[in-house]
């Protein structure tokens, strides 16, 4: 952006710049691209000027989540890994920002923004993948472990007959009704379908790890009743599936 330019905005007053910010016709002169908010970004930023950071902010935030919604969309991460277009869209706007607040990404983005963006998109995909990887992994190895406990099982000496011992079961377990439904290795393929990223997290965590909610809540960065709101979710959505 040139310096004539750079004065020639900053000279605006606030409610100008808002109208002129609210240009969205890329064909337009008057059209800020996001590579040159950022660099107003970045300079308001160093100034501590809070109203036009604030200013900034608010368009830089609502062409990310576009481009995130964008994104999101092409690569049908609902429901795949989210329940909802819009947690995704929100989800890789945050990740997107968090790494535009880093100076030489921010340097970056201020000459090439889309590609930036598209970078930090991919980046995000790919984690979202590998801890998916990662989840599928701990639950193979804890499937691993019950199959040889459950080979070293004797028959009873009763014939196998009920315990009576052992308690009832006051309701069911999202677990408990997969198993019954199919084998273990034919849900892992229909459980990333079924269930998003966090809710296929929390299913880990609460029947198979058997965490407390609030460690669960903590480890996902959310709170204890979003957890509660997950587990409605995923008996829900496991109820419908297998008629239960």
């Amino acid at each position: 952006m040139d310096t004539s330019e750079t004065e020639c905005l900053d000279n605006l007053a606030d409610r100008e710049l808002v109208e002129r910010l609210g240009c969205a016709d890329w064909d337009d002169p008057l059209f800020i691209s996001e590579e040159r908010l950022v660099q107003l970004f970045q300079v308001a930023r160093a100034a501590g000027n809070t109203t036009r950071v604030g200013l900034f902010t608010s368009e830089l935030s609502r062409r990310i989540s576009r481009r995130s919604l964008s994104f999101a969309l092409k690569n049908s991460l609902v429901p795949q890994h989210f329940s909802d277009i819009k947690e995704a869209a929100y989800e890789l706007s945050a990740y997107v920002w968090e790494r535009l607040l880093k100076d030489k990404n921010a340097q970056f983005a201020a000459r090439r923004f889309g590609v930036f963006f598209k970078n930090q998109s991919i980046s995000f995909l790919r984690s979202i993948l590998a801890q998916c990887r990662a989840r599928m992994d701990s639950l193979e190895e804890w499937h691993h472990v019950e199959r040889e406990e459950d080979d070293g099982d004797g028959d009873d000496e009763d014939g196998g007959g009920d315990d009576a011992d052992t308690p009832l079961q006051d309701e069911w377990t999202p677990d408990l009704v997969l198993g019954r439904a199919r084998g273990f290795e034919q849900l892992h393929a229909r459980l990333q379908s079924l269930l998003t990223r966090n809710e296929y997290s929390v299913f880990v965590m609460l029947w198979r790890q058997q965490m407390k909610i609030k460690d669960i809540a903590a480890a996902l960065g959310v709170t204890p009743r979003t957890i509660n709101n997950y587990e409605r979710s995923i008996k829900d959505k496991i109820n419908k599936e297998f008629n239960v």
